[in-house]
């Protein structure tokens, strides 16, 4: 399996097209159906569905993609630590939950890849069990999460750090600017995060030991759109505070002062441990931590 095939085949599976990818390596487009049909024959299946002049990922080339990059990332990697190159380059998987994807960490990212501009970075946005999932599997390279701390097997912490979760609610509403109990706060309307997150569970769990449940409640899936409700004064909320410290500082929504509970998650950076991590995924991870010693 040669690794020029496996290139123009990235190439054709980005641009959609075998002749685009023709063009980005100055080949003809017969080098490229020639290329492609190689690595088909090689893995007994078809990479892609024709359409004409247009060609699209099956399901076997959509699984393929991710191993295809991979082999790149590493034949850069490689070059770069042997021919003594200081910059990094590559493309590389990364996943995030959802409320860091809304935060100010994903500032963070931003900087990294300006920073090192020869690095591509795949960022997928999924729940925290499923983050882990995939780590195992090995669809992704590194997880940025929120999630209580727990040793779990396989699983390398590269970094760690409590990250507190807040109550929010509109300027207007009556619990702002008060010391308030939880109790009070059950029996007002909520706008949460969908069922099984996690902040949201150990909320549950922790009223059901107080033998309190949240009556009033209308579940909404991005954590952008529950700060968009709460500033509408549609009812309160819990988020991460790094998710919700924007809508603060703008005035949007206020930090309710609960006496009697809070909660805290960890920010938590995985990897898979004995599995090689390449150097700008290190290089990426102690920018986030760096970002997060310094703003919390």
């Amino acid at each position: 399996m040669e690794l020029r095939n496996i290139k123009t085949f990235v190439y054709a599976a980005e641009t959609g097209s075998f002749t685009e990818a023709a063009q980005r390596q100055n080949y003809a487009q017969s080098t490229v159906t020639q290329q492609i049909r190689l690595l088909e024959e090689e893995l007994g299946t078809e990479l892609f569905i024709r359409m004409g002049r247009r060609v699209a990922l099956s399901s076997a080339g959509r699984a393929f993609l991710w191993h295809a990059n991979r082999m790149i990332a590493l034949e850069q990697e490689t070059l770069a630590q042997f021919r003594g190159s200081a910059e990094p380059e590559g493309i590389f998987f990364i996943g995030v939950i959802e409320t860091i994807a809304t935060s100010h960490y994903m500032n963070s990212i931003g900087a990294f890849l300006q920073r090192y501009p020869h690095v591509r970075l795949q960022v997928h946005v999924s729940t925290a069990p499923q983050l882990r999932q995939e780590l195992l599997r090995g669809g992704i390279d590194m997880a940025i999460l929120l999630d209580r701390f727990s040793e779990i097997p396989n699983i390398r912490l590269l970094y760690h750090a409590p990250s507190p979760i807040q109550f929010i609610a509109a300027p207007g509403n009556s619990f702002a600017h008060r010391p308030v109990r939880l109790e009070e706060l059950t029996k007002t309307a909520w706008i949460l995060t969908e069922r099984g997150t996690n902040y949201r569970k150990q909320l549950e769990d922790d009223l059901a030991a107080r033998r309190l449940f949240l009556y009033d409640r209308l579940e909404i899936g991005t954590s952008k759109t529950i700060i968009d409700f709460v500033a509408a004064g549609l009812g309160i909320s819990i988020l991460p505070a790094v998710t919700v410290a924007n809508a603060i500082c703008d005035h949007r929504v206020v930090p309710l002062h609960v006496v009697d509970y809070e909660m805290n998650m960890e920010l938590q950076i995985l990897a898979v441990k004995d599995r090689w991590l390449p150097q700008p995924l290190m290089l990426l991870a102690e920018m986030v931590a760096a970002a997060f010693a310094e703003k919390g």
